[in-house]
């Protein structure tokens, strides 16, 4: 008997992880040939749309706990991607900004994930991937209204 997860199937959820699973390892190789991975380029987009922005507030947009985001910034700020400037203000509290080498490095990874999806989602169209991210958007957006009524 051949394994069937048709009864699975019905589950939105579960499409998304089958969709997820392949997507992810997809990138990840991507990204490796940039020395990135996707927790790093993840920071780095950020970081490049909110200069001057915290390590608290990075944690929040990305959803990872804030001792995450310091191994992920460190690791940045090792590869020359991302400098720390204390905040005056609070002591406690780092600004993070891009460097030009980031800058860079986001150029290069930006192409590469743009030049994946292309590949990856050559049988959507336009209108189809519109629709696709609105809808992902709107499911994120719910499933975190949930789990915040929840918790």
């Amino acid at each position: 008997m051949e394994p069937d997860d048709r009864l699975l199937r019905q589950f939105v959820g579960y499409n998304m992880k089958r969709a997820f699973i392949p997507v992810q390892e997809d990138v990840s190789e991507t990204l490796a040939t940039l020395g990135l991975r996707v927790g790093t380029f993840s920071a780095l987009a950020v970081i490049m749309a909110s200069p001057g922005i915290s390590q608290t507030q990075l944690s929040q947009i990305l959803n990872i706990k804030r001792s995450g985001v310091v191994l992920v910034v460190d690791e940045l700020e090792g590869m020359g991607a991302v400098e720390r400037t204390p905040v005056e203000s609070d002591r406690r509290a780092y600004a993070l900004q891009v460097t030009a080498e980031g800058r860079e490095l986001w150029q290069r990874a930006e192409s590469a994930v743009q030049a994946h999806e292309a590949a990856l989602f050559a049988e959507l169209d336009p209108e189809e991937l519109r629709v696709l991210r609105g809808l992902l958007d709107r499911a994120a957006r719910a499933a975190r209204r949930r789990r915040g009524e929840r918790q």
